[in-house]
């Protein structure tokens, strides 16, 4: 009958997200009290009101997320941001957060490198390593094509990172995309120990 909410913004991301929401609710006879701007649903009164509400907020978040990027993007740029140590297949981080080779799955990964410059494409790979009995990163029996490709496309293991491969396309709702060219990259060489050396990273 009644939803209560701490204030307006909690309702939707954007504007029209948020009418909709309001729309559905009065449909279903719900009615809805948010709290900081002490106004209902329901009330004829508050309707344009909770538009001119929404509006703010939307543009306060909007602003919010432009200073949120800037400071990621200076962070690339500067080589302080935690995402380059994100450790993959191959490493983990060391008690200090760096990232410290894994012998053990180094191991595997030298092997991709050999057999895929020794010739052997992508599923002859994946296949030798399934016969070789060698779990897959997620621990599985058989890998996976895009997962042997993904492994001989970092350049993680020659040392290096490459930071804002992705971006978040959409603000209203989140959604991430492959970064190819939209905004800059930022390569960060000889970041950590590498695992191959650079002239044994192939190319497609």
């Amino acid at each position: 009958d009644l939803i209560l909410a701490k204030s307006i913004s909690r309702l939707g991301r954007n504007t029209l997200q948020f009418l909709n929401a309001c729309e559905e609710l009065k449909s279903l006879n719900v009615d809805v009290l948010f709290e900081v701007e002490k106004l209902y649903l329901h009330n004829p009164k508050a309707v344009r009101l909770l538009t001119i509400y929404a509006s703010v907020y939307q543009n306060e978040s909007e602003v919010k997320s432009a200073y949120t990027r800037w400071g990621i993007r200076t962070r690339y740029a500067n080589g302080t941001s935690a995402t380059a140590n994100l450790p993959c297949y191959g490493y983990r981080r060391d008690v200090n957060g760096e990232l410290v080779i894994e012998p053990a799955e180094a191991v595997v990964v030298r092997m991709i490198y050999d057999l895929r410059n020794q010739g052997l494409s992508l599923r002859e790979i994946a296949h030798e390593l399934k016969e070789r009995t060698i779990p897959s990163p997620s621990g599985k029996a058989t890998w996976g094509v895009e997962t042997v490709r993904r492994i001989l496309q970092n350049e993680k293991y020659k040392g290096h990172v490459l930071l804002q491969k992705t971006y978040v396309s959409n603000f209203f709702t989140g959604k991430r995309a492959t970064n190819n060219g939209e905004l800059p990259k930022y390569l960060l060489e000889g970041h950590h120990e590498a695992i191959i050396k650079p002239d044994e990273f192939p190319t497609f």
